[in-house]
């Protein structure tokens, strides 16, 4: 008997990379029960397959998405919701799995009620301290709701709620050792080392405030910088030219201890990590939950005016286990590198403490519970 699960969930990196570690622990559970499992994607098709491999079939669909702002967007988008809504009842029908599994975000909310439509049972995961708009209306249909963060649990039924942490792809996990890491940056082991991420789209306040420290940081640390694919260009010109400028005093420094990328692939990243002493990083609950199970000592800058400013709730849970926040308004050259000192400085106790907050079974607990839904445990 073949069994079918339903993956649905928004267009960003974030909503998307623990639908693929949820697939990749349901493949491997499958396989080892001996259970014939078909896996289907609903929502933004071109990041899923970015970030899968392509490895599971995947259709788009349009997908209204309501701002927080005033825009002749919001209205335009009203017009893609009836489409967009029989185009899920279509592939929904067409499909008809066993059970749906949504990460949420505004992709993920027409093929999730056109399942509920179907009376196809419903499970969603919202990786945020505070969650997002639509897994709070799909919290209300759902018949089960796994979540991130224990300050989540208020948003949404007790009796179908569930702590699991946020699922992280395995392949993230598999550390290198550090001074082969190290060399693939061709930096120097007997040097700490601090990564700093805006995350896949980049982080202007940080790219900025960095170039500002940069003469004053590459001192003491290495930097692996990644910046954004769109930033890249503009971050390198910067870079060229304050080298330039210091040709005869840092500039030398600079060059030996800063490396700078747009983005990472999976292996340059599990190699960024594993070569870092210190974390600087956006408040996304993907960022954190990888910082956290690898035990890096991290300084977290959420981004402001984030949905319901959820990048900050999040990064308030993270200082609880011993994590640096420093919020945008207060970023500036001196406190970046002054944290960044202290997080070193202090990295064996916060990399102990950091660890409590891990949950890495996130993927496996989701999957198992999935197959037993469907009967296929």
């Amino acid at each position: 008997m073949q069994y079918r699960i339903l993956l649905t969930g928004g267009g960003s990196s974030g909503h998307v990379t623990p639908l693929v570690a949820v697939a990749e622990e349901l493949q491997q559970q499958a396989t080892q029960k001996g259970v014939d499992l078909e896996l289907r994607f609903i929502g933004d098709n071109e990041v899923f397959k970015e970030i899968s491999g392509g490895s599971i079939k995947s259709v788009s669909i349009l997908s209204p998405k309501w701002r927080r702002y005033s825009s002749i967007q919001n209205f335009i988008d009203i017009l893609k919701f009836p489409v967009g809504f029989f185009q899920s009842l279509f592939y929904v029908w067409l499909y008809m799995p066993d059970v749906i599994f949504s990460k949420g975000g505004f992709d993920s909310f027409l093929p999730s009620l056109a399942g509920k439509i179907f009376m196809i049972p419903l499970t969603i995961h919202d990786s945020d301290a505070i969650p997002g708009k639509a897994n709070l209306w799909l919290g209300r249909m759902a018949n089960k709701v796994f979540i991130s963060f224990e300050s989540a649990g208020k948003y949404f039924k007790s009796g179908k709620t569930e702590l699991v942490g946020n699922p992280v792809r395995k392949g993230l996990l598999n550390v290198a050792d550090k001074s082969s890491a190290l060399s693939s940056f061709s930096l120097d082991p007997a040097k700490p080392t601090v990564l700093i991420t805006g995350a896949s789209q980049g982080a202007q306040i940080i790219n900025d405030v960095l170039l500002l420290s940069l003469v004053e940081l590459t001192k003491k640390f290495q930097v692996i910088h990644q910046c954004g694919r769109n930033n890249y260009d503009e971050v390198n010109k910067q870079i060229l030219s304050i080298v330039k400028e210091g040709e005869t005093t840092y500039g030398p420094i600079i060059s030996k201890n800063y490396r700078l990328y747009p983005v990472f692939d999976l292996q340059q990243m599990v190699l960024a990590y594993s070569a870092a002493d210190v974390v600087v990083s956006r408040g996304g609950a993907a960022a954190i939950s990888e910082i956290a199970i690898l035990g890096k000592p991290a300084i977290i800058i959420p981004l402001a005016g984030s949905a319901s400013n959820h990048q900050l709730a999040n990064a308030k849970e993270l200082t609880k286990f011993g994590a640096i926040m420093i919020e945008e308004s207060n970023l500036t050259p001196h406190i970046l590198v002054n944290e960044i000192g202290v997080a070193y400085q202090n990295r064996a106790t916060i990399s102990e403490k950091i660890k409590q907050f891990a949950k890495p079974e996130a993927a496996k607990v989701i999957a198992g519970q999935l197959l037993s839904m469907i009967g296929a445990a």
